[in-house]
Parts: C-alpha cells; sequence; structure tokens
C-alpha cells in the first residue's frame, strides 16, 4: 500500500511538471490553437528555429545570459572556496558570525538589497557595468556555493591537508592536489546552483544593469504579461535549452573526474 502512495505521489509530481513543459513546447512549435481546441491544429517547427537562428533579440539576450552566468559563476568561487575553507577546517572568534552573514541575502528581501545597491553601484560608476551585474548576482549566489562546499569539505576536515604540507607541499599545490580534489562534488553543487540563480536573475539584472544587458529572463517576462506567449514561450524553452545542457555537461565532466580521483 506504501509503495502504490509513493508511485502515485511520483507520478502526480511528474505530470505537474511536464505538463507546463509541454504547454511551452506547444505554444512555441503550434499553429492556430484556439479555444477550445485541446492541441494545436497544426504544428510548425520553423518558427521556432527561424526565431533562434535570425532574431537578433533572442541571440544577444541568450549570449548575454550566458556571459553573466559565467562571470557570475567565476566570481563566486573566488570568494566562496576560501570562505568555506576557513568555515569547515578553522577556528576563530568570529565563526559563528560569519556564518550568519553568508545567508543573510537570503534572509532580507531581495528589493531591500537590489534597491541598495543600486545606490552604491551609482556612487562607484558601476551602474550598467558587467561587473556591476556579476557582483550582484554573486551576492545572491554565495549563500548557496558555500554551503555545499562547506558541506563537502567537513566531511574530510584539514587533516589531509595538513599532511600534504607537512610533506613539503606548497599551499597551490595542496589545494590543487588535496582539496580541490576532495571538495570536487560539492564544486560541481556549487556552479550548477550559480549558474542557476544567475540565469534566473531578473529585477537586479534589470536595475543594476541598467537596461543594458537584456537576458533572456528579462526579455521573456514583459511578453508574458501583455499575452504574446508565443514568443515568451520561444524564450522560455531557449533558456531551458542553455540552462540544462551546461548543467548536464558540467555534472558528467564532475562526476567523471570524482570516480577517477577516487
Amino acid at each position: 500500500m506504501r509503495k502504490w502512495w509513493t508511485n502515485t505521489l511520483s507520478l502526480l509530481v511528474m505530470i505537474f511538471i511536464l505538463l507546463p513543459i509541454l504547454t511551452i513546447v506547444l505554444l512555441a512549435i503550434g499553429k492556430a490553437w484556439i479555444y477550445p481546441a485541446l492541441l494545436p491544429q497544426k504544428i510548425d517547427l520553423s518558427y521556432y528555429f527561424k526565431m533562434l537562428f535570425t532574431n537578433q533579440e533572442l541571440i544577444s539576450s541568450l549570449l548575454n545570459s550566458i556571459y553573466l552566468a559565467f562571470g557570475t559563476i567565476v566570481l563566486t568561487l573566488v570568494i566562496a572556496y576560501p570562505t568555506a575553507i576557513a568555515l569547515a577546517n578553522y577556528q576563530f572568534v568570529s565563526k559563528k558570525l560569519l556564518s550568519v552573514l553568508v545567508y543573510l541575502p537570503l534572509v532580507i528581501p531581495s528589493i531591500a538589497i537590489i534597491t541598495n545597491i543600486d545606490f552604491m553601484m551609482i556612487k562607484f560608476g558601476l551602474n550598467g557595468s558587467f561587473i556591476g551585474i556579476v557582483i550582484v548576482h554573486t551576492l545572491f549566489c554565495l549563500p548557496y556555493a558555500i554551503k555545499l562546499l562547506v558541506d563537502n569539505l567537513s566531511l574530510y576536515g584539514s587533516k589531509f591537508s595538513e599532511v600534504s604540507r607537512n610533506l613539503g607541499a606548497s599551499r597551490l599545490q595542496t589545494f590543487l592536489q588535496v582539496t580541490l580534489p576532495m571538495s570536487n562534488q560539492g564544486l560541481q553543487g556549487a556552479i550548477l546552483m550559480t549558474y542557476i540563480v544567475s540565469m534566473t536573475q531578473y529585477l537586479s539584472t534589470l536595475l543594476i544593469g541598467d537596461g543594458k544587458f537584456l537576458t533572456l529572463s528579462v526579455r521573456m517576462f514583459p511578453f508574458t504579461q501583455v499575452g504574446r506567449y508565443k514568443i515568451a514561450a520561444v524564450y522560455a524553452i531557449t533558456f531551458i535549452v542553455v540552462t540544462m545542457i551546461p548543467l548536464y555537461l558540467i555534472d558528467k565532466f564532475l562526476i567523471k573526474n570524482t570516480q577517477e580521483v577516487n
């Protein structure tokens, strides 16, 4: 009986996940979908590919999304790795305070954070710049990245790094040959979450970017608000594809490297 309930619940979850995606796909490739028809009367794949390869706004927003996501990944890891190592392996006076401060971007309403940061960006001349948007994206990605890395690093502690240093390895050699391979799974999760969070940022990209960096999410929402669902569906499918493919590649290569190390 319990197994039946588990299978039923799993089926319902899959239905609620797949139905919206199927609806988006049909909106993008369907023609003459008029109420009360349950399905489009005609399927036309050419419309989607024509939009994908000839619409300059779609192409530019796609590139902007990818550039910002990868820039955010680099900056997030640069900050998250040393922070995670300190929280996982060392004891210091302000450790508990730092552990709390890390999660503040998730506790404080994002609109309050973005509004105040916008004033700071204007003051320092970073408003409307690539680095300004990356900094704001990084702020919202750091809690996830640090949490995943800390959990992974805590499994091993600092004993392996200490042994490496005692055997004569430098700090850089210890990080590259001991710490980095051992935290591979945490790194995988940090990269995946950072990529997803950066790709889905709408308000921060719009305000801090001053309208100069129009990403897929920024362009997609106005179409849904004015009822242009077909164009919005094209953006949504493109968004899903460019999100899932890098996630698959990162997951595949990092898992392979982790298995080789183990």
